[in-house]
This record gives structure tokens, C-alpha cells and sequence, in this order.
């Protein structure tokens, strides 16, 4: 006898061996046990989860004359035909190849006859969307009014490309992605039946791979069992496959958390020269990186389609990240996809991403900060991923105190004054101008300051050391201080555009007279007073 390739070998022939699709499968026992039986259904969903196969089992379930609630006994010569496909009362036909209103219209004739023995004639049309808009037109009456002995099937991959009117006809069923430890058990049954040892991460990789269709999974599993034999391992199953490797996903997260730089070009050169696509590589880092993210966001490894020990695994490297590293990650593997996919130099931007999530920042919740300076805290260390050319970890920096927000104001007295008089031609300058401190003079030394038209006296304030790089205060300070600052270097600033106007547009006096402020400049000051230093 020859070779019967593992997905018609293993077919379910009844509705208890289909797997992970009991939703449909109870149904339909439930309607064969209760007689109501529609006269049209539409199987939807994926490809390889089973939607012709129930189809068949269906069409067997109605037909035999030994079935058992609802489930046919594969035994008598109805069950037989059906399987092996030779039975004249139930036609299969591929919508691919049969999509035209021609053989539409011969459907649509042979419909009226009653079935030669069985009890219903059956159609199950496969690939339906296939058809053409004619085809559908020509077959919506039958379908609406078909006889009582005619019952139509339809299969899908694309139910969204069928018209409303047929949908509205049938009876709907969608079968669903099968998951993954489904498949593995499936494979496990078929292995234990075969006389294989495979190893569960050998398993996982091979359904990993059918990306839920059990058709796929076993295809790959012959595929593997060809290369190997009756030992089926984890590394047998990479060689055929020429699958990323998962501890190479576990490497680029440990060259981010030291912040290793070097490691990562190394690490873009072997996936390049092993002859790896990157685009299955980003792919596969992105579910990488969003199983690092359900460990870290849920505590559970429940949702990780993974062995046990790649479970725990991800479990402590989750540790090591924060939600909002793992986030950042995965929207830099994201546009990394798009860019290497539109890139004619792939490679290039391929390693450009990888230093990026090396080099990343450490992610701070804005939440934390405001607490922190709500409380006149410090900003709270961030681990710094960063390596000294011995390969030593650097210390994390120093916490950086910054200004209390509920510091109390220093008080300061506000009085009015005349407003200062312009100099003279050629005569020394105003005392208000020479009194003026220059650029980047610290006016928290001086005791009191003048201003155009206002006198501010203001405590002495504490001495106040400043941080370079990141210009916060080490001290803790009147909080207002800034504001007054910047208001004093406006007011100068104001006053000095004011008299050179004024200069230049009026003739000088010979002696000194006070001259009045620009309506425009008086305004602003006014204002500034209202906003920043209100009158007591």
C-alpha cells in the first residue's frame, strides 16, 4: 500500500475527533438529534481547521442508518462512500474551477431530483467565494426554496467576498483558529500512534510553524519525520525549517539589559551570514518581545504559546524590564519591519534598530516624578545600561534633588517709585541703568532690586548650586525664583527698547528730564505685573 500522507491518514471521521472546534461541532449534534435540520450552512474561517472535513462527517451524520446521537458509525456502505468520496448523492464541487453560471444552472437542474438512495442529496461547495456574480445571482432562488431532500454546504476562507443575500440565507458557522497546545496534542496522538519520540519543544516548533491550521502542522510534521526518522528533536525541526533559534531572542534581550553595543553587531552579522530573512527575524522578535510583555503586564504565563521551561524563562527576563521598555521595543521592531521592507540597503537598518533597543533608556512613569517632586524628593535612579570598556557595569548616577513644590514662597515687599530718568548726552549714565546687573549676574545675592518704575525688596536667598548637564537644583529654593529672573531681565530689556525709541525719534534735552515710558512698553509691564507678580 503506499505512503498516506499524516493529514488524510488522521482525518477525524467523527464530530468527537475534531479538535478545538466544539462550538460547531455541538451545534450540529444538537440540530441532527432535534431534526432541525436547515437546508443551507456556511463553514467559515482559516484554512486547514476542519470546515470541509465536518462537512463530510455532517453529510454522514445525516445519511446513515446506523448513527448513534448524532455520530455516523464508519462502518456501512454510506459512511464508506462518503469518505473515500464516491458516493452519487452527496457531490463535492470546487468553486475554483466551477464559478460559472454554467455550472451553476446544471446544479439548479439536478437539484429537483430526489437522491438515488440516500436520504438527502447534498452539495458542498468549496472555496465559494470563487464564484462569480452570476453564478451567485443564478443560484439565489434555489437556495432560498430549495427541495426538501437538497441540502447546501458552503466553505470559506474569505467569507467577507460573499454577497449579503447569500449570506442571509444560511446558516452561519465559524470556526476558529486551532491554538496551539491543541495541535500539540494532536501531534503528540499521532506520534504515540506511529511509534515516534519527538520532544515537546520539537512539537511546539512544528505547530508554531502552522500558525494554527492542523492541515499545515501535519504536513510539516511528515516533512520533519522524512529528515529525521522515529527521533524527532528541537534541532532536527530548526534544520528543516531554518527557524530563528529562540535562544537568539533571548540574547538580543540580554545584550540590551548590559547595554552591549558591540554584541549587537556581532549578533545582526550571524543572523545575516546564517542565512536568516530579517524580516522572519523581526517577526519573530516582536512575539518575542510581546511574551516578555504578558509576563511582565500579567504575572502569568498562561497566554505564552511556549514549552514550560521557555515559560519560566520569560518570566525572569521580564523582571528586567519595565511595561514601558517592552512597549518602546516593540514599536521600534514595528517601524523596523516597514523600513527594511521598502529599504534598499535592508541590512543597514537592520543593525541601526539593533544599537537603537541597545542603547535605549530605561523608561520613568511620570507619575513617579511628580510624586517625588510633590514631596520635595529626589528624581529616583534609573539603572543606567551602560558598559566601561573593561565590560564592567557603570554605577548608576547620583539622585538629583530637585526644587520642593510645596516649599513655601520667600516673601517679597513691592513699592512704587518714580520712574527713572534718562541719561544725557554724553553725560554719565542713569543711576537705575548703572545699578542694572549684567547678563548672568545672580540677583538672589542682591538684597534689593529695582525695576522701572517698582522697587522689589526681596529676602537674601540661599545659595543655589546648579547641576550642568541636566540644570536642576541641588538645593532647595524659593520656586518663583526663575520667574522673577526672567521678569527682571524683560523689564530691562523692555526699558532699554523704550528709551532708544524714544531717543531716537525725540529730540535729546540739555539737561536731565524724566521721560515717559512707550504707552506699548507700559502696557506689557502692566501686564507682567498682573501675571507673574501680582500688587498686594
Amino acid at each position: 500500500m503506499s505512503f498516506l500522507v499524516t493529514a488524510r491518514k488522521y482525518r477525524p471521521s467523527t464530530f468527537q475527533e475534531v479538535v478545538a472546534q466544539g462550538h460547531v461541532v455541538n451545534t450540529l449534534l444538537n440540530s441532527i438529534r432535534l431534526g432541525r435540520i436547515a437546508h443551507a450552512y456556511l463553514f467559515s474561517g482559516p484554512r486547514g481547521v476542519g470546515k470541509t472535513t465536518t462537512a463530510r462527517i455532517f453529510a454522514k451524520a445525516l445519511n446513515c442508518p446506523n448513527a448513534k446521537e448524532g455520530e455516523p458509525c464508519n462502518a456501512c456502505d454510506t459512511c464508506v462512500e462518503i469518505s473515500q468520496g464516491r458516493c452519487i448523492d452527496i457531490i463535492e464541487i470546487d468553486g475554483a474551477s466551477n464559478n460559472g453560471v454554467e455550472q451553476v444552472r446544471t446544479i439548479r437542474d439536478s437539484v429537483r431530483y430526489m437522491p438515488s438512495r440516500e436520504k438527502y442529496k447534498m452539495y458542498i461547495i468549496d472555496e465559494v467565494h470563487m464564484l462569480s456574480k452570476g453564478a451567485f445571482n443564478a443560484l439565489l432562488k434555489t437556495l432560498e426554496e430549495p427541495p426538501a431532500h437538497a441540502i447546501f454546504i458552503f466553505a470559506t476562507t474569505e467569507p467577507h467576498r460573499l454577497p449579503p443575500t447569500v449570506i442571509s440565507r444560511c446558516q452561519r458557522y465559524d470556526f476558529r483558529r486551532i491554538a496551539l497546545e491543541d495541535i500539540v496534542g494532536q501531534l503528540k496522538h499521532i506520534c504515540l500512534q506511529e511509534g515516534i519520540e519527538a520532544d515537546d519543544s520539537a512539537l511546539f516548533a512544528i505547530a508554531r510553524k502552522g500558525d494554527g491550521s492542523m492541515r499545515d502542522s501535519e504536513s510539516i510534521f511528515d516533512q520533519v519525520v522524512a529528515f529525521s526518522g522515529d527521533q524527532l528533536t528541537y534541532e532536527s525541526v530548526r534544520q528543516v525549517l531554518h527557524v530563528v533559534d529562540q535562544d537568539t531572542f533571548f540574547q538580543l534581550t540580554d545584550l540590551i539589559i548590559t547595554n552591549n553595543s558591540s554584541g549587537g553587531f556581532a549578533l545582526a552579522e550571524e543572523i545575516v551570514m546564517s542565512g536568516y530573512d530579517i524580516q522572519d527575524f523581526l517577526t519573530g522578535l516582536e512575539e518575542h518581545y510581546r511574551n516578555l510583555l504578558v509576563a511582565r503586564a500579567t504575572g502569568d504565563t498562561r497566554l505564552i504559546e511556549a514549552p514550560e521551561d521557555v515559560r519560566e524563562r520569560y518570566t525572569r527576563v521580564a523582571e528586567q524590564f519595565s511595561e514601558g521598555d517592552l512597549l518602546r521595543l516593540l514599536k521600534i521592531t514595528a517601524q523596523t519591519m516597514q523600513a527594511v521592507k521598502f529599504s534598499p540597503q535592508p541590512r543597514l537598518k537592520f543593525e541601526v534598530a539593533l544599537i537603537d533597543m541597545i542603547k535605549m533608556d530605561s523608561t520613568v512613569e511620570i507619575s513617579t516624578l511628580l510624586s517625588n517632586i510633590g514631596q520635595g524628593g529626589a528624581i529616583p535612579s534609573r539603572p543606567v545600561r551602560e558598559k566601561n570598556p573593561g565590560g564592567v557595569s557603570a554605577a548608576p548616577p547620583a539622585e538629583r534633588t530637585v526644587p520642593s513644590a510645596a516649599a513655601p514662597a520667600k516673601p517679597a515687599t513691592v513699592s512704587e517709585s518714580t520712574p527713572p530718568e534718562p541719561a544725557a548726552p554724553g553725560g554719565p549714565p542713569h543711576p537705575a541703568q548703572t545699578s542694572a546687573p549684567a547678563s548672568g549676574t545672580d540677583f538672589r545675592h542682591s538684597d534689593a532690586r529695582k525695576t522701572y518704575g517698582r522697587t522689589i525688596a526681596a529676602e537674601r536667598q540661599p545659595e543655589t548650586r546648579f547641576d550642568g548637564p541636566t540644570g536642576m537644583r541641588s538645593a532647595d529654593t524659593d520656586v518663583t525664583e526663575p520667574l522673577r529672573e526672567a521678569e527682571e531681565r524683560f523689564r530691562q530689556a523692555l526699558t532699554s527698547a523704550s528709551l532708544s525709541a524714544a531717543g531716537s525719534h525725540q529730540a535729546q534735552p540739555a539737561g536731565p528730564q524724566t521721560l515717559p515710558p512707550h504707552p506699548i512698553v507700559q502696557l506689557l509691564i502692566d501686564k507682567l505685573d498682573a501675571v507673574i507678580l501680582p500688587q498686594h
